[in-house]
């Protein structure tokens, strides 16, 4: 279980092309994307240039600033959605990031929960045959609906039931400490639960979702969970830095050792 940095919300400080380097430099080489606000690929040349491993890719989520959180659950735009769903497949090939996160979107006033949850379960198993070909997986992440009124799928077991409806073993949970624990549900016991269909999992403290030690957040728990239920993959630090970006992942890692990255260059 090796540390990565998310670049959306570490290292904000800097300009998109700079955190990259930032994070090497920071003695990382894992990051986690959301889809870029760059061309692909200079994406590509940015990461190659820096050393560094794609561990997460989001796939286009819409007007995050506007409050859109995925559109795979509107019907009326299933032809879009496809289309850049396909785009962040070849962009995770170009990269070599294994995983592609979709996220599901808020509900829709004018359509019922039944068609919007039907529309997503078709779209995703659409997509798992295509990421199944492109040997990519992808992941769907519950997100609380505190934060986000409305998102169609806050909880654990929302995102459960639906990988039990697709039967597709290219389609995992996406976990976030952060959104279990805002949703009032605890978190090692989650991880238990999902045990085999985890395929990611990004840390952040609850409340505040800030550095892990600044809240209720019982990190040892966290990570005997994971090793119980041998989970293998990356460690997402997905949090709001309470200071620069550097210093804070610096004071993790002492606070945290098993956090410590343990760079493999790509270079």
């Amino acid at each position: 279980m090796r540390p990565a940095v998310n670049l959306n919300l570490l290292f904000t400080e800097l300009p998109w092309p700079e955190r990259f380097d930032a994070a090497a430099r920071a003695g990382f080489d894992r990051v986690e994307l959301p889809w870029p606000p760059l061309a692909p690929d200079e994406v590509t040349r940015l990461v190659r240039a820096a050393g560094l491993r794609v561990v997460l890719l989001n796939m286009d989520a819409g007007d995050l600033a506007a409050g859109e959180r995925g559109y795979g659950n509107d019907p009326r735009l299933t032809g879009r959605w496809r289309q850049r769903l396909g785009e962040a497949v070849r962009l995770a090939v170009d990269l070599d990031c294994p995983l592609v996160n979709v996220l599901a979107g808020r509900r829709l006033p004018e359509f019922g929960d039944d068609a919007q949850h039907d529309c997503l379960a078709d779209n995703l198993a659409w997509a798992a045959d295509v990421a199944a070909t492109a040997g990519r997986t992808l992941v769907v992440e519950p997100i609380n609906d505190h934060d986000i009124p409305g998102y169609l799928l806050p909880r654990v077991a929302d995102v459960l039931a639906l990988l039990d409806r697709l039967g597709h073993d290219r389609v995992r949970l996406q976990l976030d400490t952060y959104h279990v624990a805002a949703m009032g549900d605890d978190v090692p016991a989650a991880v238990a639960t999902a045990g085999a269909r985890l395929g990611h999992v990004q840390i952040a403290d609850f409340p505040g979702r800030h550095e892990p030690g600044t809240g209720d957040l019982d990190l040892d728990a966290l990570l005997a969970a994971l090793t119980r239920v041998g989970y293998p993959g990356a460690l997402g630090l997905e949090y709001l830095p309470t200071g620069p970006s550097a210093a804070s992942l610096a004071a993790v890692t002492v606070r945290y050792p098993r956090l410590r990255p343990s760079p493999e260059r790509v270079r």
